[in-house]
């Protein structure tokens, strides 16, 4: 009898990793929390102020004498835990469609795919975090100091006494906000880093991550003069209760956002600049640095991209 022919066993399938980029998104929300919440603060307090700009320092020495250093965290668990399903949801939608933009175009992703996947990312970003905003701005405006006892009951006081369509205050702005900065920071980001672009490798993994920190606010900074009107709009729309919403007039995203500019100047428009410029920059950016790192850790990269 002659010898069978052993069939040769077909190559395993790659085993499916897609869930370590949510993952990934995942962490990179704790971590970038953890590290901007401070900023996060005086941006919010800056911007819902209608009155004379308020002053780095004495708002510093403001909220320390409210409560020490640690009530820069106030309201921290909402933002914290909002950016949570917020950078899953952002970076998720970055690396995905990113890698639906390559495969169309050869393996290359484009310039206008680089801007396009940026601004895809802003759209889920901003129906992930809306909720938790409205809660987090409550908390932080110095006006609700006392209201509420702690998230919980800002979140139920708000859902009895002005309803569920409460947390959805400020959406249209923040739509606006999200796409216009995620567009300007991710699509630019791409255009530095990708091949053949102003940001050649750096062997050193510790001086790699400071330029990319460095740079990365650099881009932030310039993002955030196209999108800080708009969150502008979109604190004033979370820390107002309904009724005193409609007492000043605060009806829609490009209606307010004239009514302030004539009322207080186009001055009051860039209100919280410089701790929101530091807080998109910094935080994006290590969010960002965590997110990649994390999604090599795990395997999860996409094979087109190397």
């Amino acid at each position: 009898m002659g010898e069978l022919a052993t069939a040769e066993a077909p190559p395993a399938a790659p085993a499916d990793r897609s869930h370590y980029v949510f993952l990934s998104g995942a962490l990179s929300g704790i971590v970038e929390g953890l590290s901007i919440q401070p900023l996060e603060l005086l941006k919010t307090r800056f911007q819902i102020n209608p009155g004379q700009p308020l002053q780095l320092l004495p708002t510093i020495r403001d909220v320390l004498r409210e409560g020490g250093f640690l009530q820069f965290y106030r309201g921290g668990l909402p933002e914290i835990v909002g950016l949570i399903p917020r950078a899953t949801a952002a970076l998720s939608t970055l690396e995905f469609s990113q890698r639906e933009l390559r495969r169309a175009n050869g393996g290359v992703l484009s310039g206008a795919g680089g801007y396009l996947s940026g601004a895809l990312s802003g759209v889920s970003e901003g129906l992930a975090f809306q909720p938790f905003q409205v809660i987090k701005v409550r908390l932080m405006a110095k006006e609700h100091l006392g209201r509420y006892r702690n998230s919980w009951d800002c979140l139920g006081r708000v859902l009895r006494e002005e309803g569920p369509a409460a947390l959805t205050a400020g959406l249209g702005p923040t739509m606006w906000r999200n796409t216009i900065w995620n567009a300007a920071y991710y699509g630019t980001m791409h255009q530095l880093s990708d091949a053949g672009g102003l940001l050649t490798p750096i062997e050193n993994p510790v001086l790699a991550v400071a330029r990319t920190i460095v740079v990365g606010t650099g881009v932030g900074m310039m993002a955030t003069c196209f999108n800080a009107p708009f969150d502008v709009v979109k604190s004033r729309f979370q820390a107002l209760l309904p009724e005193d919403r409609v007492a000043r007039g605060y009806t829609s995203t490009l209606a307010t956002l004239r009514r302030i500019y004539v009322e207080e100047g186009p001055r009051a428009l860039y209100k919280g600049f410089v701790p929101k410029a530091l807080r998109l920059g910094i935080g994006q950016t290590i969010g960002l640095l965590v997110f990649q790192n994390s999604i090599r850790f795990f395997g999860a990269e996409d094979a087109s991209a190397a």
